[in-house]
């Protein structure tokens, strides 16, 4: 199967799952496959990543349960190995960082200024704030929006086909 056909039908396959009927368990499993999905789509700049594995880390409580660390696990992007990390405040050395609703998201956002980290969060206003990914509810689905102008100030670039699968955000929720 091409990567676009993979990519469209994983993430297609999550925004038809629906959440509410099955608990945050279901939901945050939809979004931990979401963000593995967009490393594997999200281009960093040269040398940016080091030489050690593509670090996601999860800021304060893990909604994720085990999920997150099942989907990466033994997994590769760019030939380097997924690792996941919770973290109780900004680390240098996150590629991804998420900041679940509930989380000092201010400080995490300043700590990721200008450098180039992939950046999701999952509650309102989280992309006026600066972020570049935000989960919102649509109904009972999972969907996510992006902030291109985000991505751009932090040098990341973010493959059209992830672009196109994105709900447009509010424009007067977009950062400056």
């Amino acid at each position: 199967m091409a990567p676009v056909t993979r990519l469209a039908a994983a993430l297609c396959l999550a925004l038809a799952v629906p959440t509410a009927a099955q608990g945050p368990t279901l939901e945050y499993q939809v979004k931990a496959a979401y963000i593995y999905n967009f490393t594997k789509y999200v281009e960093w700049p040269s040398g940016a990543l080091g030489t050690g594995p593509l670090t996601i880390c999860i800021a304060g409580r893990n909604p994720f349960g085990v999920a997150l660390d099942d989907i990466v696990r033994d997994e590769r992007i760019d030939n380097r190995p997924v690792a996941v990390h919770v973290i109780l405040e900004p680390d240098p050395a996150c590629h991804v960082v998420f900041v679940p609703d509930g989380a000092a998201t201010p400080a995490y956002l300043r700590a990721a200024q200008g450098r180039p980290v992939l950046t999701i969060g999952e509650m309102p206003g989280f992309i006026a704030m600066g972020g570049i990914v935000n989960f919102v509810r649509d109904r009972d689905n999972v969907r996510f929006e992006i902030n291109p102008e985000a991505a751009e100030r932090a040098n990341l670039r973010i493959s059209s086909r992830v672009m196109r699968l994105a709900r447009p955000p509010d424009r007067g929720s977009l950062t400056p």
